[in-house]
């Protein structure tokens, strides 16, 4: 899958709901029917892409921290949205800089909130997706992040027991959230399934899902990935809460 295909099947979730990017019709149309298949200039889908408040500036960010040239390289944009190696190469001193210039404009944080923001970055935290949610929080001002809503937001995974017409069940470990954050016993959950968004899914399989909806299959690496940050961003917070 393409970094620009990547980018819209975990976008598209909390873009949908309205909690992030360009909300004009035009731009809602293009993205929607780029990630079911469509066909829809690659050009105007990155122009799309362009205005995302947050994600498209941790993808600058990582590219550019890896002398990559295309914020929206495959491996660029899976490592903020599942984790990969090229994490490594940003730490928090980024990730602060980032806060203060990057999110700090008209519409999103005023100095002041990006300061305070900027302070609570801890030592050991990475541009991934779960940092944004757990730690950042949101920066648009759309959506309060906070409770339930946490284990929404953040990028879920679990093996898939039954598939459905357009629901998939899976067992899959919930975070939970409260004086600590940690994920807790298996359960099972129903998530949206777009057939022309992730068309090859089977029982078994390991799938990824953003605000209840499939994104794509998980290959066991990634899986590990996932996990890997998401758990290393929980064991910052709770540090943080200490």
């Amino acid at each position: 899958m393409s970094g620009l295909k990547t980018a819209a099947v975990y976008s598209l979730p909390s873009y949908s709901l309205g909690y992030c990017g360009p909300q004009d019709a035009k731009s809602r149309k293009a993205l929607i029917d780029y990630t079911t298949g469509k066909n829809v200039s690659e050009k105007a889908v990155r122009g799309i892409f362009e205005k995302f408040e947050a994600a498209y500036k941790y993808y600058q960010l990582i590219a550019k921290k890896n002398n990559i040239t295309d914020p929206l390289d495959e491996k660029v944009v899976k490592a903020f949205w599942v984790g990969n190696s090229l994490l490594g190469k940003v730490d928090e001193k980024d990730l602060k800089n980032l806060i203060l210039t990057g999110f700090t404009q008209p519409g999103l944080l005023t100095e002041e909130v990006a300061s305070q923001r900027a302070d609570q970055v801890p030592k050991g935290a990475v541009p991934h997706h779960s940092f944004h949610v757990l730690i950042l929080g949101a920066v648009t001002g759309r959506i309060k992040l906070q409770g339930e809503m946490l284990d929404l937001c953040r990028i879920g995974w679990g093996r898939i027991l039954e598939v459905k017409r357009k629901k998939l069940k899976v067992k899959y470990k919930p975070l939970l959230v409260g004086k600590t954050y940690g994920f807790g016993k298996e359960v099972e959950k129903e998530i949206e399934w777009n057939p022309k968004i992730a068309p090859d899914v089977k029982v078994g399989d390991i799938a990824s899902f953003h605000w209840a909806q499939v994104c794509e299959v998980l290959t066991p690496q990634e899986v590990i990935n996932l996990e890997n940050y998401t758990q290393n961003t929980i064991d910052l917070v709770n540090l943080k809460n200490d």
